[in-house]
């Protein structure tokens, strides 16, 4: 087993929490396989702990029975579980009675939709046990945890009846960019970092399923590519076990798979309408971590309509490579080779991935090049039907400054070092761009690749800035 990594800021929050001495609940939710449960582990190591872990797709008989065998196996106490407990009120009460013997007491539900199989009684019934007897313990910390985050959101955090007892929420993301290098370790160099954050984003679960005495390559094929590998029914689990219309998320996800949408233009090509029905589901999609959102710039100005983009790296992967090889991983008995399966795509997919990884992490760019207060807004800037041609361009990222200063940004995914063509590239928008009276530009490259000696030496760009430098900037 690795040893447990990241989480610096989140393991802080929650001993603040314990260090203060009181009676708490607070909730903690985040997208599928993102470590919860780990991190929960990780904060009870030397407290009193009990941590209660439900069973996905189970009704509540069977969840009550499962708590209960849980509670014995803690208390040593084989008889509690075969109690015939129907509903969660005795369980509760037996439960409080176990907490009045704990001076100090971390209590952690996990999975909290699963063991309430779905359905809301068992917040009710939270409530009530919270109010008469849980709220008056000497020392409590209460966590309620949940993937499903539409849930989660719905009937605990917007919860009426727990309306002013929370004392804190908690959106647990997945690992930074540096946290996954120091995960993979130094067997693999930054070219395949690279690789796995593009391809499998911060996913810790994610990452702890690859062999990394063995390339990116290898492990595609053993745990993407074969019908046993971890990650060939992953994406239906995505869905179905979060969302109830997963079909409908579906389609909003596969709209945006290689393109950012407004809630108009998405309803558009769904046919359906852009009410609130619609927005609740980008919502949901957002808090999942599968949709992120950001606000364009039109005309050297910050939209107020926002666009959303697929932040989530292994969609993207699936969508690209495994959907319509599904019938092929299938029926084949050793599964489909990488570079049947890749051929011819590869090097895009890596290409257009790579600007999204920019694009989600947008301001840690800024922050790196050292101007992230400045940041009034940023994104991609579109020019449409300029020029002689007719023909629009575009700039990859650009940031808009309160130093009257926009940074535009050119991202470039390449095998081999970075050349002085960049150059032409850019300097062709940059003269067919009218800046707004008083403004000056600076011009940046991000690239994965090291620059060339010649690129370096022109001195064209004020900054250029290499996955790797950003993948370690903290």
């Amino acid at each position: 087993m690795r040893n447990f990594i990241g989480r610096q800021n989140d393991i802080e929050r929650f001993e603040k929490l314990w260090k203060q001495n009181k009676t708490q609940i607070v909730s903690l939710y985040g997208r599928r396989r993102v470590g919860k449960s780990e991190l929960i582990r990780h904060v009870s190591l030397n407290k009193k702990a009990l941590l209660f872990e439900a069973l996905e797709d189970e009704d509540t008989p069977t969840q009550i029975k499962h708590f209960l065998f849980q509670l014995s196996e803690y208390y040593q106490e084989p008889h509690l579980k075969d109690l015939n407990y129907q509903n969660w009120a005795p369980v509760f009460t037996l439960l409080s009675k176990k907490m009045e013997q704990e001076k100090d007491l971390l209590l952690f539900f996990d999975e909290l939709p699963w063991m309430a199989s779905g359905r809301t009684h068992l917040i009710s019934q939270l409530k009530f046990f919270w109010d008469k007897y849980w709220k008056y313990h000497p020392h409590l910390l209460f966590i309620v945890c949940g993937s499903v985050t539409s849930w989660m959101v719905k009937n605990v955090i917007r919860s009426k009846a727990l309306y002013g007892r929370l004392s804190d929420s908690f959106l647990l993301a997945p690992l930074k960019p540096e946290e996954v290098s120091e995960f993979i370790g130094k067997k693999r160099g930054q070219k395949e970092v690279l690789e796995y954050l593009l391809c499998f984003g911060g996913i810790p679960r994610y990452l702890e399923e690859f062999d990394f005495n063995q390339s990116i390559q290898i492990n595609i094929e053993k745990k993407c590519f074969q019908k046993s590998g971890f990650f060939f029914g992953e994406a239906e689990k995505i869905f179905y076990s979060q969302f109830q219309e997963a079909q409908l998320y579906r389609q909003i996800v596969k709209k945006l798979q290689k393109q950012t949408l407004s809630l108009e233009e998405i309803a558009t090509t769904l046919n359906i309408s852009s009410g609130g029905g619609l927005k609740q589901y980008i919502d949901n999609l957002i808090d999942s971590g599968i949709l992120a959102s950001l606000y364009p710039i039109r005309d050297f100005k910050v939209s107020r309509t926002p666009v959303y983009f697929l932040s989530d790296e292994f969609l993207y992967f699936h969508q690209t490579f495994m959907v319509n090889a599904k019938d092929e991983i299938t029926h084949s008995e050793r599964g489909a080779s990488f570079e049947k399966l890749t051929a011819g795509k590869w090097a895009g997919f890596l290409g257009y991935a790579f600007e999204k990884f920019c694009l989600k992490h947008r301001y840690r760019i800024a922050d790196t090049l050292g101007f992230g207060p400045k940041v009034i807004g940023c994104g991609p800037l579109c020019f449409r039907k300029q020029g002689e041609s007719g023909k629009g361009y575009q700039y990859d990222l650009v940031f808009i400054r309160k130093d009257n200063v926009v940074t535009f940004c050119e991202m470039k995914y390449r095998q081999e070092p970075m050349g002085t063509e960049v150059i032409r590239d850019m300097e062709e928008k940059i003269k067919r761009t009218a800046l707004p009276r008083g403004w000056s530009y600076e011009k940046v490259l991000i690239t994965n690749q090291s620059p060339s000696k010649e690129l370096e030496k022109s001195g064209y760009f004020n900054h250029i800035l290499t996955a790797e430098t950003l993948i370690h900037t903290s």
